[in-house]
């Protein structure tokens, strides 16, 4: 089976949560530490703000053509101008935005998409077919391109009509329609040289129009009378331009932003007395512990168990996640509609882990109180990446749970450069980690004996069984689909291939000022934002 490659893997040192992309990416070095002091801000940013204008914040962008872009909150700014060819909801599904229907064939290996009729540009221009087949062209020239994952299955892509058009496939995907989640750009404004399309002044389809720019300090937008699904009620948008996260978290408990996407632990303290409005929704986040499968301590099934039953999750999101985590046996979120409601997830129960392991040999030394075979005690060393402030508090909780049940576990600090080089050396135990998985699911790439030498399946795990049911699961149709990740997760969930933690969860907080019907998505916040209102500030 070819799988479809992930285009990086990248910290989230480097890239901050507050936006999410299609693609999965190795998050163990996210950056928690937020300064609530920020940097300074400049006041005068906001003095244009009136009833009919969002503020919002962003970074410094490096470019605004959103197929370039690597920035994830610039990524959320850029819906805003730049439509995507369908929308992705939270449990994964995909619903019509410039897409008004698509028709798959049996196997999976060609879709048939037709746009809604009426489609313009920002200019008045017509978006028609030939704009989305030039759109899937450009992304198959960028290198790292965020929407790479649209392309790197396709073979070719025929033009029916002016709104219709097929894209066929080199091979059966079960999730290729989610490939389909990328923003569409008009042709007859960026059929330019590559470097020069970068600095384009945008032009798109979406709710707001690009109006003008302050230098290094803002961005204005203004509503698009003729977006397709109506002009927005919300007359301008100013998009602050901010350093970092802590900067932008800052702005909003100052009054200075009306809106802000996080996935900050504690958002609350951001909040003006609490009371913000505010919409939750499980991120594509996947926590966990990774174990070395290398080490013969591991390879057995029943000890994975144990290390499961014997970790009180429902405590640890309480009290490091403050209840923003949902906790999981498998890398399939609770909320995907791919998602085995037969599913019941292991409830901590440290009895039950101690009689695991008692089954598997092991007998508590009375002197150690440490649970031991053939005179060996059980321990392990876990890594974490000391930048990341909640994991090493988990650690240390983890670390008290196992030693009650005569499990030794030490913990390793240490910076993320150390961390990611031992992580591909494989010189390690046992580590704490977390993926930022697509939509596009295909958990080949860290599950797959395949993928062990030359892929991120970094614990070495090997189990023909799951090389099968990967399989099966990455060629289902519509029709075998939930069957096949059913079957899958009972297998994840039984042999526990990660030891599984929790999905995180993101936040969407406004202003008390910012009304109407605010229905945000995982990958696009502002997905129906010409809803959204505001009152007087």
């Amino acid at each position: 089976m070819k799988k479809l490659k992930k285009l990086m893997l990248i910290g989230l040192l480097l890239m901050s949560v507050s936006g999410c992309s299609l693609l999965h990416k190795d998050i163990s070095n996210e950056q928690n530490n937020l300064s609530e002091e920020g940097s300074d801000l400049k006041q005068e940013t906001t003095t244009q703000n009136s009833a009919s204008q969002m503020v919002i914040a962003m970074n410094t962008p490096k470019t605004l053509n959103p197929l370039y872009n690597t920035q994830a909150n610039v990524e959320q700014a850029l819906y805003l101008i730049f439509s995507p060819l369908v929308n992705i909801k939270e449990d994964g599904s995909i619903s019509a935005n410039l897409a008004k229907s698509w028709v798959t064939n049996e196997d999976n290996t060609a879709v048939t998409i037709t746009l809604k009729e009426g489609l313009t540009w920002h200019d008045g221009m017509p978006l028609t077919s030939d704009d989305v087949i030039f759109t899937l062209g450009k992304i198959q020239t960028i290198a790292d391109s965020p929407y790479k994952q649209a392309v790197e299955n396709l073979q070719t892509v025929e033009k029916i009509d002016s709104t219709t058009f097929k894209i066929v496939y080199k091979q059966s995907f079960s999730s290729v329609l989610q490939t389909l989640f990328f923003p569409v750009i008009p042709e007859h404004i960026y059929n330019v040289e590559n470097s020069d399309s970068m600095s384009i002044t945008p032009i798109g389809s979406g709710p707001y129009k690009y109006e003008s720019t302050t230098p290094l300090e803002a961005i204005h937008l203004v509503a698009n009378a003729n977006y397709f699904n109506g002009k927005p009620n919300i007359e301008k948008i100013q998009i602050n331009l901010i350093p970092d996260e802590a900067s932008s978290l800052h702005s909003f408990k100052q009054g200075l932003i009306d809106v802000i996407y996080t996935s900050e632990t504690e958002w609350g303290k951001y909040a003006n007395n609490n009371s913000n409005p505010s919409v939750e929704m499980v991120s594509p986040i996947y926590e966990f512990m990774g174990l070395n499968f290398n080490k013969p301590l591991f390879q057995n099934e029943m000890v994975r168990n144990a290390l499961v039953y014997a970790l009180n999750r429902e405590d640890i999101v309480r009290l490091y996640y403050l209840g923003h985590a949902v906790i999981t046996d498998t890398p399939i979120s609770p909320t995907s509609y791919l998602y085995d409601k037969n599913l019941e997830i292991k409830a901590y129960d440290k009895e039950k882990a101690r009689l695991l392991l008692t089954q598997e040999g092991y007998q508590l030394d009375n002197d150690t109180g440490l649970m031991t075979k053939n005179g060996i005690p059980f321990s392990f060393t876990l890594m974490v990446n000391k930048e990341n402030s909640d994991r090493v508090k988990v650690a240390k909780e983890m670390q008290r749970m196992y030693a009650e049940i005569g499990i030794d576990m030490q913990i390793d600090i240490v910076d993320k450069d150390v961390y990611l080089s031992r992580l591909v050396a494989k010189q390690y135990d046992a580590f704490l980690g977390g993926w930022q998985l697509s939509y596009a699911l295909d958990l080949s790439f860290a599950f797959h004996s395949a993928s062990v030498l030359n892929g991120e399946n970094y614990i070495s795990y090997r189990d023909n069984k799951m090389d099968e049911l990967l399989q099966q699961a990455f060629l289902a149709t519509s029709d075998t689909i939930y069957e096949a990740y059913s079957e899958l997760q009972q297998y994840f969930a039984s042999s526990n291939p990660y030891i599984s933690l929790y999905f995180k969860k993101s936040v969407l907080m406004t202003q008390n000022t910012i009304g109407g019907n605010i229905e945000p998505t995982p990958l696009n916040v502002f997905a129906n934002v010409e809803e959204w209102t505001i009152g007087k500030k």
